[in-house]
């Protein structure tokens, strides 16, 4: 392989775009970094077409949009592994993502591979080939950037496009080519591109464990903090630490007022605690908060549930599919705390796949019992 450069004017990375502008697949991946911000900074992209390679730099201040457009706004395939985060940066700086992407992890999940296998695992099985990952923990915003991290960097796209090559005819061979499109459209659809503060709460891993004036209190924070953390493009956690999120909660929960840790220099302590009280008190009186609400669960379904899971492991087993693709906990709860009958749980890809009568056999009693 030819000593890899970081192209950094705009004349050599059109002269290299040109050059593989013909082909029909183009590998990509981003090197970013997030240490200090809340979105994502990007650092450069590297891009190959099976023959030629490069690293560009994504620091510069040109027009992204126009120089990629030839390449990743046409009708080619481009080839990602693990394509939520690089998607989610391509849209910050182009304003649009390719249309037509291949995850090969999300591909290999329907052959018999491991969910969520690593590049370095995935062409370590296939390729027989070990990737040298010393360079993981590069400052990816330093310049220069040395030769041997431009390798590594290179490294996670010039093998894409052999694994691209090997899932999509294993999916044809298994005849699962339909089922990897149609649930990588699902997945591709559920990606949200731009911050969606009003579900921040999920993050809280232990919200679960409280009571559910508590879980309100704790919901609101975990919403505020959200909003503040991209306001000021400061990680979450420099705003407020979950455990920090519960303490104000409880405090609040005893007190009815808000008391934010005082070693916080980047907040406004007096007025920040003003503006969470008054968002409780929007919570309590506005219905736009109604998403974030306890919605009515539905108790004692546990067993169903197991049942359920250990039916569609057994059907995922025999079809060599990982059990997470095809039984995603999201899925299996939405189906059982809605009766949801036009689910993408029994519809579908899936429906080739499963018996509706032993679906319809486990859940009957459970969904009777609610009606």
């Amino acid at each position: 392989m030819h000593k890899i450069k970081l192209l950094t004017r705009k004349e050599d990375i059109s002269f290299f775009l040109e050059n593989i502008e013909k082909s029909k697949t183009i590998a990509i991946d981003i090197e970013f970094m997030r240490r200090n911000t809340f979105f994502p900074e990007p650092c450069i992209i590297q891009i190959s077409d099976g023959n030629n390679h490069s690293c560009i730099d994504l620091t510069l201040n040109v027009n992204y949009k126009e120089i990629f457009d030839n390449i990743l706004n046409q009708n080619k395939t481009i080839i990602i592994h693990s394509c939520r985060q690089d998607l989610e940066i391509l849209y910050m700086t182009l304003g649009y993502t390719p249309l037509n992407i291949f995850d090969t992890q999300f591909a290999a999940s329907f052959l018999g591979f491991k969910y969520q296998i690593g590049y370095a695992e995935i062409v370590k099985e296939i390729l027989k080939i070990n990737i040298n990952k010393n360079e993981k923990m590069t400052d990816w915003k330093k310049r220069p950037l040395t030769e041997n991290q431009l390798t590594y960097a290179v490294n996670d796209v010039i093998y894409l496009n052999n694994l691209y090559e090997y899932l999509l005819k294993k999916l044809i061979e298994t005849k699962k080519i339909n089922f990897f499109e149609e649930e990588f459209n699902n997945f591709l659809n559920d990606i949200e591109l731009q911050p969606n503060y009003k579900l921040a709460w999920k993050r809280i891993r232990t919200i679960n464990s409280f009571s559910d004036k508590l879980k309100n209190i704790i919901k609101i924070l975990a919403v505020w903090r959200e909003k503040k953390a991209i306001t000021l493009n400061l990680p979450r956690n420099w705003i407020l630490t979950e455990k920090e999120i519960i303490d104000i909660s409880k405090y609040f929960a005893n007190n009815n007022k808000i008391l934010l840790p005082k070693n916080k220099n980047i907040l406004d302590l007096k007025q920040e605690a003003l503006e969470i009280e008054d968002e409780i008190n929007k919570f309590l009186f506005d219905k736009s908060y109604d998403d974030i609400k306890p919605k009515k669960t539905i108790h004692n379904y546990r067993h169903t549930l197991n049942e359920l899971y250990e039916y569609y492991k057994i059907v995922s087993l025999k079809n060599h599919i990982s059990h997470e693709i095809m039984s995603p906990k999201k899925l299996v709860l939405d189906f059982l705390k809605n009766n949801n009958r036009q689910s993408k749980l029994v519809n579908g890809w899936r429906k080739e796949l499963i018996d509706i009568k032993k679906i319809s056999s486990i859940t009957e009693e459970f969904f009777n019992s609610y009606n």
